[in-house]
């Protein structure tokens, strides 16, 4: 596993009927590139009757905040964005990170909820980007089929090019689903390869 001098986002769809192995492929495949790389690895989730925002990257915010919590404080630090605060708004479990919870905030935080986001996901983009300077970085997403068209903004915006942060994105979803998902249906073609 080497990492992009360009800064670019690898997508890697691991698609099939469901029942077939989609989930133990990519854990097997995980498993072995935990024992051979110092990597950071993220695993989230999509669950069909969950209602929480942007619920097709809601469990990997649970993963990064899991992983930054088992950092020093300086080591924290070195990642963080300037606009952190903002990202918080959008996933509040990143607070529990103490040395989020500390950090300095920018200055007034924007009433308009579109520029706050834009503002949390440009943040969550360096951060994942600050990440993967240091290691390589894996992002998984499984049944990402349940996931919603908030989620797939979050994830064109923040993997966009030029200069996407240097991480392999693996996704893996129900092929016979692919059509009614409202996240498969609003990413970008250059995401769905």
């Amino acid at each position: 596993f080497s990492r992009s001098k360009q800064g670019q986002v690898v997508t890697v769809h691991v698609r099939g009927a469901s029942g077939m192995g989609k989930t133990a492929l990519v854990h097997r495949f995980l498993q072995e590139l935990g024992r051979s790389e110092d990597v950071v690895i993220l695993e989230g989730r999509c669950y069909e009757r969950e209602a929480v925002p942007y619920k097709g990257v809601d469990h990997l915010i649970d993963a990064l905040t899991r992983y930054l919590s088992s950092l020093t404080e300086s080591e924290v630090a070195a990642l963080l964005p300037r606009d952190i605060h903002a990202v918080v708004r959008l996933f509040p479990v990143l607070g529990r990170v103490s040395s989020i919870a500390r950090a300095p905030r920018r200055g007034a935080e924007p009433k308009d909820a579109h520029e706050l986001r834009r503002r949390g996901f440009s943040a969550l983009r360096e951060l994942l980007a600050r990440m993967a300077d240091r290691r390589p970085v894996v992002l998984y997403v499984d049944d990402l089929q349940w996931g919603d068209a908030d989620s797939a903004t979050l994830l064109a915006e923040v993997f966009r090019p030029p200069d996407a942060p240097a991480v392999l994105l693996l996704a893996s979803y129900r092929s016979e689903d692919a059509d009614k998902s409202a996240l498969l249906r609003n990413l970008p073609a250059w995401m769905v390869g």
